[in-house]
């Protein structure tokens, strides 16, 4: 029998990883790793982030630990086996790394001029992401195949950057509403999750039992952590860009208000 790629533990197309496995599993794929790597080494590598504040450069190299959190760590084996793990992983892709790069970027972003345009644009292609990924068609190939797992991987953190550098950018009100949007679909889309009487992705099969949960209760936990948490976490950021946060000390930036 052939050894599985490293990559392949990312995916539900291997026996699901069980409590007491759980920890040993940390997927040191070259595809998710070197690219982790890469992000992280990039203020040693460009001369322009090498200048930057220490604190912009400490809150990109956060961002990347987050991804290598979602990517390299056990949770990435995990969220193979239970759909609740996978919404942990998305959460991380979509707000806890792309928002530290984010504001690492501020000092190559000083000269960026807001455009309400742009700003409309980043928030309906988070959207098409969020809604996309989370299709049982795509989803379920993301679990299964190795070539639409990178892509819907890279497709949520690219999207989610360039949502937090526009949100970062605008005016605090125009901000706030980009937040306010997505916390409206996204929430939109976990209480569909949480209510819906049919399983939505037959993939995880016996994982969710494995921890003790039924598919349908796996699906649920997916949906309320969609819901609540990341709605929480959504309209926390929102209240802080409309007040204008401290650590946003940018002189060219659009006035806030």
């Amino acid at each position: 029998m052939e050894t599985p790629d490293l990559l392949a533990l990312c995916l539900a197309i291997l026996p699901p990883v069980t409590p007491q496995t759980f920890w040993h599993a940390w997927v040191l794929a070259p595809e998710t790793l070197l690219p982790v790597l890469g992000l992280f080494l990039l203020p040693w590598l460009l001369p322009s982030l090498r200048r930057a504040d220490r604190a912009d450069r400490l809150l990109w190299q956060l961002g990347c630990l987050l991804l290598a959190v979602a990517l390299v760590s056990p949770l990435c084996r995990l969220a193979a086996t239970l759909a609740w793990a996978h919404m942990v992983q998305h959460l991380i892709l979509i707000i806890l790394a792309p928002l530290p790069m984010a504001l690492g970027l501020r000092s190559l972003l000083r000269r960026w001029r807001h455009r309400e345009g742009l700003a409309s644009l980043a928030t309906l292609l988070l959207a098409g992401a969020i809604w996309s990924s989370h299709a049982p068609v795509i989803y379920e190939a993301a679990l299964t195949n190795e070539a639409v797992h990178l892509a819907v991987l890279g497709v949520l953190l690219a999207s989610a950057l360039l949502f937090w550098i526009s949100a970062i950018k605008a005016p605090s009100l125009r901000a706030m509403s980009m937040v306010f949007v997505t916390i409206l679909h996204s929430g939109l889309l976990g209480a569909l999750l949480t209510f819906s009487t049919r399983l939505w992705y037959p993939v995880f099969g016996a994982g969710p039992l494995v921890w003790g949960v039924t598919p349908m209760e796996d699906q649920q936990l997916a949906g309320l952590i969609m819901w609540v948490p990341m709605g929480l976490i959504l309209a926390i950021i929102g209240l802080w860009l409309w007040l204008g946060d401290l650590l946003l000390n940018d002189e060219t930036a659009s006035p806030r208000g």
